[in-house]
C-alpha cells in the first residue's frame, strides 16, 4: 500500500511540474491555434495541447525536427517552420501527422545535406501546400527532397539556386495547380518538364535567366509570369491550339518584336513593358506566307482573320496592354483594330511621333497613356475612343492640334497635357490665337493639366461649359490670365494651381469660387490677395516665394473656419500688422509650414521668427516711431523759426545801415 501511495504522489508531482512548465511556455494560444514565432526556441515545445491544429514556430532557432515531440500533435493541419536554421529532418517526421495540409519550411538550410540524406520530407499524402523557398536548393535536390505528395496543389521553390528543370522534377506532385519558381537561376527547362502537371494553372518563372520560350505547350495554364528574364522570343508550340492563358507578364526582358499571340484568344492581361520592341512600318509583301516571316516581326501583330470567330480572334478579349518603355516609333495601321475589348493601353516611354485612332476603334478603352514620347501629331477620328476617361499626353511635343481634338471625346474625365506647347482658345465668342485648342464645352472633363506649355495668355471663357474640378496652369512664366479666364468654374473648381507664372496681379475673383479647397499661388510676385469676407471651403493655401508683407485679417477672415494648412516661406513678412497670422500661429487653428523658420522683419531691423513676436514688441516699435516723428517735427519747426529770425535780423541791419549813411 505504501508503494502505491508513493507512486501516486510521484505522478501528482510530475503532473504539477508539467502544468507549471506549460504555463511558462512562451507561446500564445487561441482555441486550437498556437503562435510561438520569434521566441528564441531551440526545439519544438513538448507541453502544448495535443489537439492543436495550427502551430507557428517561425523565426526561432530550430536546427532539427524530430518525430518526438512533434509527433504528439497528431491533429495538426497547419505547421509553419519558416525562418529557422533547420538542416536535419528525422525520417518520417511528417508521416506522424496524418491531417497535415499546410507546411512552410521556407528560409531554412535544407540544402546543407543532412536533411536530404535522411530521405527528405517523406510521403505527404494529405499535404495541399508546401513552401520550400529560400533554402539554397539546386537542381537535382528537389527530387530528393520531395516525397510522394498526391494531393499537393501549391508549391513554392522560389529564391533558390535551381538552374534546370528536368522531366522527373515534379513526378511526385501530379495535382499541382500553383508553382512558384521566381528568383532562381533557371536557364533550361527540359521538354516535358511540366507534362506531369495536367492541372497546373498558375506558373511563376520571373527573375530567372531564361532566354527563349519557343515551344510553350501548357494549354491549360491561365497565369504565366516570365518577367525579369532575358527572353528574346516567345512562341507557342501549337499555333492552331487554343490555349487557356489569360494573364501573361513579359516585362523586363529582351523582346525585339511583339510576341506571337495568335494561339492565345483568351488573353486578358499582357505586360510587355521594358523590352526592345519595335513595330514594323507596314506589313511585308508576299501574301499570307509573308505574314509569318519572323525576321519582319509582323506575324506577331494582332491582325484580324475573317475566317475565325470574333470571340477567338487574337487579343479580342484583351483588357490590359502595357507596351511602355520600348522602342516603338509608330503604331502600324490595323494594329489596334482587333482590340475591341481593351480597357487600358500604355504606350508611354517610347519613340512615337504620331498617334492615330481610326473612327470607331478601341470602343471600350478607358485609359490611354502616350506620355513621355515625342508626339507632334495626334489624330482622333470621329467616334473613336468613345469610352475613354483618362488620356495622358504629358511630356511630348504637341503644338498645333486640330481645334476640336478633345471635344469629340464624349467620356473624357482626366486630361494631362503637361510639358507640351499648346495654347487654349477663348470662349465661343472670343478669337483665339492661331493653332489654339478648344477646352470649352467638354461637359465630362473634370481634371486638366496644362502646366509647362509656354502659354502666354489665357483668354476669357477658356473653360466655359467644362465643369473642371482640378486645373493646373503652373510653370507658364509670363502667363497673362485675362479677366474672366476662369469664368464658368465658380461652382465646380476644387483645386487650382498657378505656381511659377511670375504673376504680379491676380485677376481672378477667388472668393467667388465656393468649392475651391486647394489653391497654389507659389513662386509668383504677388503682394495682395482678394478679400475673403465670407466663409468659403478653402483648406490649403500655398503662397511661398511671393512678395507678401501683410496678410490682414480683413482679407483673410473668411478663411478661419476652413483653412487647415498655409505655406508662407520666402515672403518678406512684416512682424507688425500681421495680427491675424500671429493669432493663427499661437492658437494652432491653422497649420503654418515651418513655423520656426517663418521670418519677419521690424522695419529695417534684423530678421526674427514670427512665432516669437509679442504684441508689446510692436507697441514699443510704434512708440519709438511716434517719438521719432515728434523729434523730427520739432527739429523742422525750430529750423524754420531760426531761419525766419535770421532773415528778419538781416533786413533790420540793412535798414539801419542805409539810415546811418544818410
Amino acid at each position: 500500500m505504501s508503494h502505491q501511495i508513493l507512486l501516486l504522489l510521484a505522478v501528482l508531482t510530475l503532473g504539477l511540474a508539467t502544468s507549471q512548465h506549460r504555463d511558462k511556455v512562451p507561446c500564445r494560444k487561441v482555441d486550437k491555434e498556437v503562435w510561438c514565432q520569434g521566441r528564441g526556441l531551440l526545439q519544438v515545445p513538448s507541453v502544448l495541447s495535443r489537439d492543436i491544429e495550427v502551430l507557428n514556430l517561425s523565426r526561432n532557432q530550430l536546427r532539427s525536427i524530430l518525430a518526438l515531440p512533434l509527433g504528439f500533435y497528431t491533429a495538426l493541419r497547419h505547421l509553419d517552420l519558416s525562418a529557422n536554421e533547420i538542416s536535419f529532418l528525422q525520417p518520417g517526421v511528417f508521416q506522424a501527422l496524418p491531417h497535415l495540409e499546410h507546411l512552410n519550411l521556407a528560409h531554412n538550410h535544407l540544402a546543407v545535406g543532412t536533411a536530404l540524406n535522411t530521405g527528405g520530407l517523406g510521403p505527404l499524402l494529405h499535404l495541399t501546400s508546401l513552401d520550400l523557398s529560400g533554402n539554397s536548393l539546386y537542381s537535382g535536390l528537389v527530387e530528393q527532397l520531395l516525397g510522394e505528395a498526391p494531393a499537393l496543389r501549391t508549391l513554392s521553390l522560389a529564391e533558390n539556386s535551381l538552374t534546370r528543370l528536368g522531366r522527373r522534377t515534379f513526378l511526385s506532385t501530379p495535382a499541382l495547380e500553383r508553382l512558384d519558381l521566381h528568383s532562381n537561376v533557371l536557364m533550361d527547362i527540359e521538354d516535358g518538364a511540366f507534362e506531369a502537371l495536367p492541372r497546373l494553372v498558375h506558373l511563376n518563372l520571373s527573375r530567372n535567366s531564361l532566354t527563349c520560350i519557343s515551344d510553350f505547350s501548357l494549354q491549360q495554364l491561365r497565369v504565366l509570369d516570365l518577367s525579369c528574364n532575358s527572353i528574346e522570343a516567345f512562341q507557342t508550340a501549337e499555333p492552331r491550339a487554343e490555349y487557356q492563358l489569360a494573364w501573361l507578364d513579359l516585362r523586363e526582358n529582351k523582346l525585339l518584336h511583339f510576341p506571337d499571340l495568335s494561339a492565345l484568344p483568351r488573353l486578358i492581361y499582357l505586360n510587355a513593358s521594358n523590352n526592345l520592341i519595335r513595330l514594323p512600318a507596314e506589313p511585308p509583301r508576299g501574301g499570307a506566307e509573308g505574314l509569318h516571316a519572323p525576321s519582319e516581326g509582323w506575324s506577331s501583330l494582332p491582325l484580324s482573320n475573317p475566317s475565325r470567330n470574333t470571340s477567338t480572334q487574337p487579343l479580342s478579349q484583351l483588357l490590359n496592354l502595357d507596351l511602355s518603355y520600348n522602342e516603338i516609333e509608330l503604331v502600324p495601321e490595323g494594329f489596334l483594330e482587333p482590340l475591341t475589348s481593351l480597357r487600358s493601353l500604355n504606350l508611354s516611354r517610347n519613340c512615337l511621333r504620331a498617334f492615330e485612332a481610326q473612327p470607331g476603334s478601341l470602343p471600350c478603352l478607358t485609359l490611354l497613356d502616350i506620355s513621355h514620347n515625342a508626339l507632334e501629331t495626334l489624330e482622333l477620328g470621329a467616334r473613336a475612343l468613345g469610352s475613354l476617361r483618362t488620356l495622358l499626353l504629358q511630356d511630348n511635343a504637341l503644338r498645333d492640334l486640330p481645334l476640336y481634338t478633345f471635344t469629340s471625346l464624349a467620356s473624357l474625365q482626366r486630361l494631362n497635357l503637361q510639358g507640351n506647347r499648346l495654347s487654349p482658345c477663348g470662349g465661343p465668342a472670343e478669337p483665339g490665337p492661331s493653332g489654339c485648342v478648344a477646352f470649352s464645352g467638354i461637359s465630362s472633363l473634370r481634371v486638366l493639366n496644362l502646366a509647362d506649355n509656354e502659354m502666354e495668355i489665357l483668354q476669357a471663357g477658356a473653360f466655359l461649359h467644362t465643369p473642371l474640378a482640378e486645373l493646373d496652369l503652373s510653370s507658364n512664366p509670363g502667363l497673362d490670365v485675362a479677366p474672366g479666364a476662369l469664368a464658368g468654374l465658380e461652382g465646380s473648381l476644387e483645386v487650382l494651381a498657378l505656381q511659377g507664372n511670375g504673376l504680379a496681379v491676380l485677376q481672378v475673383d477667388l472668393p467667388c469660387f465656393s468649392c475651391l479647397k486647394r489653391l497654389n499661388l507659389a513662386e509668383n510676385r504677388l503682394s495682395r490677395l482678394p478679400a475673403w469676407t465670407q466663409a468659403v471651403s478653402l483648406e490649403v493655401l500655398d503662397l511661398r516665394n511671393n512678395s507678401f508683407s501683410l496678410l490682414p485679417g480683413s482679407a483673410m477672415g473668411g478663411l478661419e473656419n476652413s483653412l487647415r494648412r498655409l505655406y508662407l516661406q520666402g515672403n518678406p513678412l512684416s512682424c507688425c500688422g500681421n495680427g491675424w497670422l500671429a493669432a493663427q500661429l499661437h492658437q494652432g487653428r491653422v497649420d503654418v509650414d515651418a513655423t520656426q523658420d517663418l521670418i519677419c522683419r521690424f522695419g529695417s531691423q534684423e530678421e526674427v521668427s514670427l512665432s516669437h513676436v509679442r504684441p508689446e514688441d510692436c507697441e514699443k516699435g510704434g512708440l519709438k516711431n511716434i517719438n521719432l516723428i515728434i523729434i523730427l517735427t520739432f527739429a523742422v519747426v525750430s529750423a524754420i523759426l531760426l531761419t525766419t529770425l535770421a532773415t528778419c535780423c538781416c533786413v533790420r541791419r540793412q535798414k539801419f545801415s542805409q539810415q546811418y549813411k544818410a
